[in-house]
């Protein structure tokens, strides 16, 4: 059933106020700034068209936001989804887990494809694990939207790389500590995928929560091992993952994607080199502007643009 815009846009910033609320009651002397909470950015109330975006483990959704700068001149409206226990502190991020995770995407995404005539998620790292989850589940049960037009993913998490930092945490540090600073981790290991959150402090968590950090492990690994769908799936895809990427497994996101979409639906954008994980951020990454093209391009081809 259509729900109208206006209702959707109440109810998507009534469930975050409740989340922000979740959060003081964790830790009350936290004060949840603008900058890290989901947005909703509306765009031309004639144009029935939202880009749908989900951020990646430590970040928040204004990491995501300069993929959104065409489509907000275009008229689209933005909806960008906060991980629950992201966009605060690790002792925030570490009290939610994999269900709520889930639960909160199923929820807020749902709520998008019920409102928009058209809608394009794209989703970096654990946000694009999440979405990934999100369509096999939906496929599986009949219930994938028509709404729903294309996925876009950049650097999907699914299995982590062999040898980065994260693989060599002890759990015996987490149940010690729980969570390490950024820049001690990034001085002591110059993990270059955390360089970014040493430069944009203000986006990304500055302790790590290893407990989430497990979380997304252990969602990974679950969708890593399922069997995939009972039928491909159809949706078109664009997928972009980097040589040099050192949190991510490549050889295992391509499988993922390739073992649950239909082949020829599926547009793989490789680039080799020093580019980080990070691709859309242009802090880090040399590749930024590009990949901010193609997915405006893919999503609104010269044709179709007013």
């Amino acid at each position: 059933m259509k729900i109208s815009r206006e209702e959707c846009r109440d109810q998507f910033l009534k469930i975050n106020q409740n989340l922000y609320a979740e959060y003081a009651s964790i830790e009350k002397s936290y004060l949840m700034t603008e900058i890290n909470k989901a947005r909703w950015i509306d765009g031309d109330p004639n144009l029935s068209k939202a880009l749908f975006l989900a951020h990646g483990y430590m970040g928040s959704p204004h990491e995501m936001l300069f993929l959104a700068e065409p489509f907000i001149k275009a008229g689209w409206t933005i909806v960008a989804f906060l991980i629950p226990g992201h966009g605060a502190s690790s002792k925030i991020a570490n009290a939610f887990d994999k269900t709520r995770w889930r639960q909160e995407i199923q929820k807020q995404l749902t709520l998008v494809l019920e409102s928009f005539d058209e809608v394009k998620a794209v989703g970096f790292s654990t946000g694009g694990l999440l979405l990934h989850d999100f369509i096999i589940r939906q496929t599986n049960l009949n219930l994938l939207p028509v709404s729903l037009k294309s996925l876009h993913l950049i650097s999907p998490y699914f299995v982590q790389r062999l040898g980065n930092f994260f693989s060599s945490l002890d759990p015996l540090l987490e149940k010690c500590f729980n969570n390490i600073s950024v820049d001690l981790a990034y001085t002591l290991s110059r993990f270059p995928d955390l360089r970014v959150m040493t430069i944009d402090q203000q986006s990304y968590n500055q302790d790590i929560p290893l407990s989430a950090a497990r979380e997304v492990k252990a969602l990974g690994l679950q969708v890593y091992g399922e069997q995939g769908p009972k039928e491909k799936f159809k949706l078109p895809i664009q997928l972009f993952l980097s040589e040099n990427d050192w949190t991510v497994n490549t050889e295992a996101s391509k499988m993922v994607i390739y073992r649950d979409i239909e082949k020829e639906k599926v547009e793989l954008i490789w680039y080799a080199g020093k580019e980080p994980h990070h691709l859309m951020v242009k802090a880090v990454s040399a590749v930024a502007e590009d990949l901010q093209k193609r997915i405006y391009s893919y999503c609104c081809p010269v044709s179709q643009r007013q």
